[in-house]
C-alpha cells in the first residue's frame, strides 16, 4: 500500500464475533485431580519453578470476571469444562461441580455474552492416566460418556462446543516430542494418540447431537475443533528438500485431523485408511489456533543453513515470533473445507502492551484480507482475556489482555484492552488506531 491506503479504516461483517478465551487449569486453580496438577507437583518441569496453584482463582471469581468481559465489550467468550472435576473417579458424577458450571455458562449468558466451551483442553483425569491415557483405545469411549453426561446436564445453554483443543498438538508434546505428561518419545504413539483423540472428536460430534435431541433442548448447537495451525515455512523455497520437508510436517500436524473429519477416513501412519460414518462431516465450523511460524529444513547439520535461519527472524515476542503472513496462509487453507471458521486463540506474551496493540492489529489486518479473499470467518477470539498459567513456562508468560497480579489477584485491564474494545463497539479499525499503533 502507498501513501494514506496503508491507513484506510477496516470495516468488519456485521454479526462478527469478538471475544477473548481461557482454560479450566490455566485459571480456575486448585485442579487436583489431573495429570498436569499431579506433574507440576514433582518438581522441575516448570521452567519458572511455579505450579499452577490458585492460579487466576476463576473458579470463584468468575461473576467478577465477566463483569469484566462485559465492560470490555465482547460478546462471545471462549473457555473449558475441567473433566476431572466433573468425573474424578472413574464412572463417578460429581453433580456439584456440574452446578458450578451451570452457574459460570449461565453467568455469561445474562450478560448477552456468548458461551463457546471446549471439553478437553490439554488435562485428563488422573483415573484416565493411570489406564494410557490417549494411547488407550478405551479413553474414546469416556470421553464420549464425559461428553453425553456434560450435554444431559448444561446442553440446553451451550450453542457452540469446541470438541478437542488441538488434539495433534497435544497428542504430539505428551506422546511424541515429550515434553507435556507423560513425556514420553515415540512417534508411534504420537499416530496411536492422535487416531484416538480424531475418533473421540467424531464420537462427541454424534453424541451433542444425539443427546441435544433426546433431551428435547430447543437449542441448535454447532460444534467444531479448534486445531494449532503453525505455518511451515520452508528455510528456502528454492530447495526441494526444504519445501517437501514442510510439506510433509503439515501434511501430519495441520492436514490429516482436518482431512480425517472431511472424508471419515483415517489415513496413514495414524491408521490403516479406514472409514468411519460416524467421523465423515463431523463439524459445524472450523476453529484455528494460530501465533507463529516454525521454519523448517532437513538440512540442520550444514551452519550456512543455520546462519540462514536466523537472519530471516523477524519481530519476535517473550515465547515466539511474529509473523502474521503465516496466519493468513493458514486461514485460507480451510477454505477447501467449506465450513464457517472462527479464529479461536491468536495472541502474544509480552510485557509491552504497545507490542500487544501492534500484534492485534496487525492480525486483525490479515483476518479482514481472508474475509475479503473470500474465507467465511465469522469470529476472532484473543488468546487471552487474563494473564494465566502457560503450561510448561508456569506464569512466566503475560498473554493477558487483563493483567493479574498473582500475589493480590488483582485484575487490571491493560490498554490494549481498551483498543479491543473500541475495535468491538465500533465493529471496526480506524484509520487513527492503525496511525498511532503501526
Amino acid at each position: 500500500m502507498q501513501g494514506n491506503d496503508k491507513y484506510k479504516e477496516i470495516k468488519f461483517p456485521k454479526g462478527f464475533l469478538w471475544g477473548a478465551a481461557t482454560s479450566a487449569h490455566q485459571v480456575e486453580g486448585n485442579n487436583t485431580n489431573n495429570q498436569w496438577w499431579a506433574w507440576e507437583q514433582e518438581g522441575g518441569h516448570i521452567s519458572d519453578g511455579s505450579i499452577s496453584g490458585r492460579a487466576c482463582d476463576h473458579y470463584n471469581l468468575y461473576e467478577k470476571d465477566f463483569e469484566l468481559v462485559k465492560e470490555l465489550g465482547h460478546n462471545v467468550h471462549r473457555s473449558s469444562i475441567e473433566w476431572s472435576r466433573i468425573e474424578p473417579k472413574e464412572g463417578t458424577w460429581n453433580e456439584k461441580e456440574i452446578e458450578h458450571y451451570r452457574k459460570v455458562i449461565q453467568a455469561l449468558k445474562d450478560r448477552n455474552i456468548i458461551p463457546m466451551v471446549t471439553l478437553h483442553h490439554f488435562t485428563n483425569p488422573l483415573w484416565l492416566e493411570e489406564k494410557g491415557g490417549w494411547l488407550n483405545p478405551e479413553a474414546v469411549d469416556f470421553f464420549e460418556r464425559y461428553t453425553r453426561k456434560i450435554v444431559e446436564s448444561l446442553g440446553d445453554l451451550i450453542p457452540f462446543y469446541n470438541t478437542i483443543n488441538e488434539a495433534v498438538l497435544t497428542a504430539y508434546v505428551s506422546y511424541g516430542l515429550g515434553v507435556h505428561p507423560p513425556c514420553h518419545k515415540d512417534i508411534n504413539e504420537f499416530y496411536t494418540a492422535g487416531k484416538h483423540f480424531l475418533m473421540a472428536h467424531g464420537k462427541c460430534y454424534q453424541a451433542i447431537h444425539e443427546t441435544v435431541k433426546d433431551m428435547g433442548f430447543k437449542i441448535k448447537p454447532q460444534v467444531g475443533t479448534v486445531n494449532q495451525m503453525i505455518y511451515y515455512d520452508p528455510v528456502d523455497p528454492n530447495v526441494k528438500e526444504d519445501v517437501e520437508e514442510a510439506g510433509r510436517i503439515d501434511e501430519l500436524t495441520n492436514r490429516w485431523f482436518l482431512d480425517g473429519i472431511q472424508t471419515g477416513i483415517i489415513r496413514k501412519p495414524f491408521g490403516e485408511d479406514e472409514e468411519l460414518d460416524y467421523l465423515k462431516g463431523s463439524q459445524e465450523f472450523i476453529g484455528v489456533n494460530y501465533y507463529t511460524r516454525t521454519q523448517i529444513t532437513p538440512r540442520l547439520n550444514d551452519p550456512k543453513v543455520l546462519e540462514l535461519m536466523m537472519s530471516r527472524v523477524g519481530e519476535t515476542t517473550d515465547m515466539y515470533e511474529v509473523y502474521p503472513e503465516g496466519f493468513y496462509k493458514q486461514l485460507m487453507s480451510v477454505k477447501k473445507y467449506g465450513k464457517p471458521v472462527y479464529v479461536t486463540e491468536n495472541g502474544i506474551a509480552t510485557k509491552d502492551d504497545n507490542q500487544r496493540c501492534r500484534y492485534i492489529l496487525t492480525h486483525l489486518k490479515i483476518v479482514h484480507n481472508a474475509i475479503r479473499d473470500g474465507l467465511n470467518l465469522k469470529g476472532f477470539i484473543y488468546w487471552s482475556l487474563m494473564d494465566n498459567f502457560e503450561w510448561g513456562f508456569g506464569f512466566s508468560m503475560r498473554f493477558g489482555l487483563i493483567e493479574v497480579n498473582y500475589e493480590t489477584l488483582q485484575r487490571k485491564p491493560r490498554p490494549s484492552s481498551y483498543l479491543f474494545r473500541d475495535i468491538i463497539k465500533s465493529n471496526k479499525i480506524s484509520a487513527q488506531q492503525l496511525k498511532k499503533y503501526l
